[in-house]
């Protein structure tokens, strides 16, 4: 046999392992695609771990007192505010180290205010390292509401280990969105919230400047882009007392 016809054996011999390898890659590289952030999925459990070295710049909330604690402060419109948070916990199926949560109630307390500040909506999802849980608080200046409930459909599988964390983000939305006919918000191409800088009664100086007739729309400070290393290790910049943007509670049952 010549060596050419031998070197053709052996490629025939592998060929078949060779498509097998490459489909068990490709099969993976697609479920990795499709494991993407976002809102908390009903169907599968949401375990809060515990998680050392977060607590630098954090507070506490008990998870066995149900009176309103504080979750974060921030400052908008010259307006100093608190978001309290009272919770109702639940037993959980992974043992007496864990909780599940049955019912939070949010309310935002303005101190001082020049313009009061409200929460339009609040939003469960995965934290941007996939290792816990975040709520998503959206505020607006004028807003008529100043309490907001999760109950336990929106609660549901979502499991706190005793010394874990639960992290917080507030979003400020603009006083004055357009919207169109249907009633929707409407987004530029650059994925901010369209609007309007003032309603002839106030002026939105969070996300507009106006000097005469000039007016400009300021950038969002809340869309920089981070260090990639205060990304992940969520401590240099993020937490309670660095910027109001985040914060850190460690859960205590």
């Amino acid at each position: 046999m010549t060596k050419t016809h031998k070197i053709m054996n052996i490629l025939k011999n592998i060929t078949p392992y060779v498509i097998a390898l490459c489909f068990s890659f490709s099969t993976l590289f697609i479920n990795a695609q499709d494991r993407k952030m976002g809102v908390v999925d009903d169907a599968v459990k949401m375990i809060v771990k515990r998680v050392d070295g977060l607590e630098e710049y954090s507070s506490t909330i008990d998870f066995n007192d149900n009176r309103k604690q504080l979750l974060m402060a921030g400052q908008n419109y010259q307006t100093n505010y608190g978001i309290y948070a009272s919770i109702k916990m639940g037993e959980s199926s992974l043992g007496s180290n864990y909780k599940t949560l049955k019912n939070v109630e949010f309310e935002i307390v303005n101190y001082k205010p020049t313009y009061f500040i409200g929460i339009d909506s609040i939003v469960v999802a995965e934290s941007r390292m996939k290792n816990g849980l975040t709520f998503k608080i959206y505020t607006r200046a004028l807003s008529d509401t100043n309490t907001y409930t999760l109950n336990e459909t929106t609660l549901k599988n979502i499991h706190f280990e005793n010394g874990s964390y639960l992290h917080s983000e507030r979003y400020l939305n603009p006083m004055f969105p357009k919207k169109d006919s249907a009633g929707n918000v409407i987004f530029d191409s650059d994925g901010r919230v369209s609007c309007e800088p003032d309603n002839r009664k106030a002026f939105d100086f969070e996300f507009f400047y106006k000097d005469g007739r000039h007016i400009v729309r300021k950038e969002d400070y809340d869309q920089e882009k981070e260090n990639p290393q205060t990304y992940m290790n969520e401590i240099a910049s993020t937490l309670p007392g660095k910027r109001c943007f985040h914060s850190f509670n460690k859960v205590m049952f």
